[in-house]
């Protein structure tokens, strides 16, 4: 699973479009630079004879008629390229410019994805993750442990060293993860810091908070889904890494406990990462949801607990916004 159908659409729009601007813009070059010089169109046409000529002659073992079809056509390239050179110009100069050479804005190279498409993925992937996250899209680099009780430093150092080195070797097989602690100590900052270097890897990550995945799921469930929907229950359970931000916000019924464990279970059944955040204790996860989903989460997810002050009151009061 990679990309949602969504992302892999736009990108299929973003290359047509180009691909048909810098078509557009060659034929606009071509239409000037022959209606300025008509006589390079009748040498083309030449030209395209004197190639099906060739062939023939060579079929035949014409040799003679050959050598001669040979010489106008020489001939008619060097008159060609005497006109480019009074328009100033070359024969690549009429040609589509496209945006990627190796595919030509196709996409893809003998059936082969072309990096600029590869590119294009995670760049339309990271603003679908910056229009969903509360927060502009996070890098460790960002993560200020200055911010932190002296008391807590050298252990929420720890975790931005372990949450760097999880994006890092990020793969089917890495852990899933539980982040606990209170408002403003940084959750949802790492959280996104390794969904953005995923997603450079050219993995497919879903942000999404717990209230709004339940809504999802609940449109699903009775049907009131529509064509803008682009987070889909396949794609929750699929994407290669689900960050589930707020866990324990969300309306608590037995449809949400249900789905949000169902959501969980199929990702560990299926061996694809989680990372969910929560400002519960564990005890409080025991007392909201259901023995099985919290079972499950204690049993695969790496604990990360953060602590120290809300780090947006401190801001506050510093005047950093």
């Amino acid at each position: 699973m990679g990309y949602s159908k969504s992302v892999y659409g736009r990108a299929d729009r973003i290359l047509s479009e180009r691909r048909l601007t810098a078509q557009r813009n060659a034929d606009k070059a071509q239409q000037s630079f022959y209606s300025a010089y008509p006589i390079a169109r009748e040498i083309e046409h030449k030209l395209t004879h004197t190639f099906t000529n060739i062939a023939r002659a060579t079929l035949s073992g014409d040799h003679e008629k050959l050598l001669e079809i040979k010489k106008e056509n020489l001939e008619l390239q060097r008159k060609l390229a005497q006109v480019y050179a009074l328009a100033g110009i070359s024969e690549e100069d009429l040609k589509p410019k496209y945006t990627c050479s190796h595919c030509n804005d196709k996409g893809n190279v003998d059936g082969v994805a072309c990096d600029c498409y590869i590119n294009l993925l995670k760049q339309i992937a990271c603003d679908d993750l910056n229009l969903r996250s509360p927060l502009s899209l996070s890098d460790f680099e960002s993560f200020d442990l200055s911010y932190y009780p002296e008391e807590c430093r050298h252990k929420m150092s720890n975790i931005l060293s372990y949450c760097s080195n999880y994006a890092e070797n990020f793969n089917s097989n890495s852990d899933s993860v539980i982040m606990t602690g209170g408002t403003g100590l940084g959750k949802t900052h790492l959280a996104l810091a390794i969904a953005n270097e995923v997603i450079k890897k050219g993995k497919g990550v879903i942000y999404i908070t717990a209230p709004d995945m339940v809504s999802t799921l609940e449109e699903y469930q009775f049907g009131r889904e529509t064509e803008e929907s682009e987070v889909t229950p396949k794609i929750l359970s699929d994407c290669d890494l689900l960050i589930i931000d707020d866990l324990g916000t969300e309306f608590l019924n037995n449809f949400s406990k249900g789905a949000v464990y169902n959501v969980f279970n199929s990702r560990i059944t299926r061996g694809n990462p989680t990372i969910i955040n929560t400002n519960l204790t564990i005890q409080e996860l025991e007392k909201n949801y259901t023995d099985r989903f919290v079972s499950r989460v204690t049993g695969y997810c790496r604990r990360l607990h953060f602590e120290g002050s809300d780090i947006r009151i401190l801001k506050k009061m510093r005047g950093i916004k």
